[in-house]
């Protein structure tokens, strides 16, 4: 009988009717009292027999995983990933439209460590655009949603989204007269594009005449999601109107109409540098500073 099987047998029929071996190998340790002994010697071969066994087995086979679909289409550029990154610490829901429209049109998709992020955003709020996010994330970002069981609806809503083609802001649209919109501030929201250089000083003066009062702001990002780009200089005009203007303004008055250039400004800004973040290409305009007045 080997040394182990004599151990194992002293093991189940106890120490009080079987010695421990005399002779144990000197790994085991000197020979101290015959219950702590072969307490160790038992513990020890056996875990040395489970490290052999389990390496020496073969592990039981399982189903492959699921395989997303092949990555396609070209990442944004990492200066357009820092605009991103600013868009969701906090989430700005409408700004964040304007990023995942933009990768949409120019055929650029958001990078994978921001698939979560983004989806995490989506699944609380229906007020991100699903269709610019679908073309956004790609169809292996909309793959890797649809494995999260608590984006389930979200992962719906963007399959069928997927394949739904994107339409640039305000190509389809009426057109508007300077008279109608100065009657309804509204209607620019709907109107053809490319908006004429008059058109946008109207509603420009509208914004800084301040007659919106408190919904203002929110207005003119509206409008800056909208306004064409190259008219982002007509801005400087109206602020030095306001500056040059006769008559003290009251506090109330120009902190409503300093909110809503502000806002205007900033998405308009945003678009610029994100055409440049998308483009590769340079900003060839001064950034405009609104004074406090």
């Amino acid at each position: 009988m080997s040394v182990w099987e004599d151990v194992v047998t002293t093991g189940l029929i106890g120490t009080d009717r079987r010695p421990l071996p005399d002779e144990l190998p000197a790994s085991w340790g000197a020979k101290r009292d015959p219950a702590i002994d072969l307490g160790h010697a038992v513990l020890a071969l056996a875990a040395r027999h489970r490290a052999v066994a389990r390496t020496g087995a073969l592990l039981p086979t399982c189903p492959p995983g699921p395989v997303g679909p092949p990555k396609r289409g070209p990442m944004a550029s990492r200066a357009a990933h820092e605009i991103l990154d600013r868009l969701l610490s906090p989430p700005q829901l409408d700004l964040l439209n304007l990023w995942l429209s933009a990768a949409a049109q120019h055929g650029q998709l958001a990078s994978a460590s921001y698939w979560t992020p983004i989806a995490s955003v989506a699944a609380r709020s229906t007020a991100v655009d699903r269709t610019a996010l679908a073309r956004a994330l790609g169809e292996r970002g909309v793959w890797f949603v649809e494995q999260n069981p608590q984006w389930n609806r979200l992962a719906q809503s963007l399959r069928s989204h997927a394949l739904v083609g994107t339409q640039e802001r305000g190509i389809i649209g009426v057109e508007i007269s300077e008279d109608a919109l100065r009657h309804d501030p509204e209607l620019i929201m709907g109107a053809a594009t490319p908006w004429s250089n008059q058109l946008s000083r109207t509603v420009l003066e509208i914004i800084g005449s301040g007659r919106l009062q408190h919904r203002g702001a929110r207005y003119a990002a509206a409008v800056g999601a909208r306004m064409p780009l190259q008219h982002y200089e007509l801005l400087r005009s109206v602020v030095q109107q306001i500056t040059a203007q006769d008559g003290p303004p009251t506090p109330a008055w120009l902190r409503t109409v300093r909110e809503a250039l502000l806002s205007l400004e900033r998405t308009v800004w945003l678009r610029i540098e994100m055409r440049s973040a998308f483009a590769g290409e340079p900003i060839m305009v001064e950034r405009l500073e609104i004074p406090r007045w």
